[in-house]
């Protein structure tokens, strides 16, 4: 899969005191996350309701490896507005991408900015990855819903659609046919794909849920 660019924000029509803005994504663009903080805390300091400020604090704590403060930074900015792309772009990012990953979680950010995404972006392939992804992974860990298993199918079949020289390219198709060869009808409740062992916890941990 190609390199995956986080989010490209165009903030022409905005003119922020200090370049806070400007001065936070070049030292991102360096790698410079701590340093990329300060400056985003800096400018909430003097914008308070800044939500691109908030959200661009959340991407550099995320660089940092600070997965749960990002998480709070985002869910702040989307109590404000719920409908705001790039938090839950980040959003998504934070719950899959962490040392423990919440793919569950991850979907659910990644389908509520679906629709906001611009179809002709890099980052359209790549919501489509990310949500197809993060349900392979979980048909693997959790088993999945017939309903789920087809939402898995159709964003793998527009990602390989709009990346079809991506290096994951000949397993994608693959998993796809494996999938479509293998899955069960809509009268089974959650398919599984994975160890007897883990199907096991698995099964137990649903008893115990009930």
């Amino acid at each position: 899969m190609k390199k995956i660019v986080l989010l490209l924000l165009f903030f022409s029509s905005f003119a922020f005191s200090q370049n806070y803005l400007e001065d936070g994504d070049n030292l991102l663009s360096e790698n410079k996350f701590f340093e990329a903080e300060n400056v985003f805390r800096k400018g909430i300091k003097q914008e308070p309701d800044n939500l691109i400020f908030k959200s661009q604090l959340a991407l550099a704590l995320m660089k940092q490896n600070k997965n749960n403060e990002a998480e709070k930074v985002i869910v702040e900015v989307l109590k404000k507005d719920s409908l705001f792309a790039a938090a839950l772009w980040y959003g998504g990012i934070n719950n899959f991408s962490k040392k423990k990953p919440d793919f569950r979680k991850a979907i659910s950010y990644f389908e509520k900015s679906y629709n906001l995404i611009d179809k002709n972006s890099g980052q359209y392939f790549g919501v489509n990855f990310f949500i197809g992804k993060s349900y392979r992974n979980l048909l693997y860990t959790e088993g999945l819903s017939y309903d789920e298993v087809s939402r898995m199918l159709e964003t793998f079949k527009k990602y390989i659609e709009l990346q079809p020289d991506a290096e994951d390219m000949n397993d994608t198709k693959n998993f796809i046919q494996k999938v479509e060869e293998n899955r069960p009808g809509k009268n089974v409740g959650k398919w599984m794909v994975t160890t007897s062992s883990n199907a096991e916890k698995v099964i137990k941990k649903e008893l115990n849920e009930r």
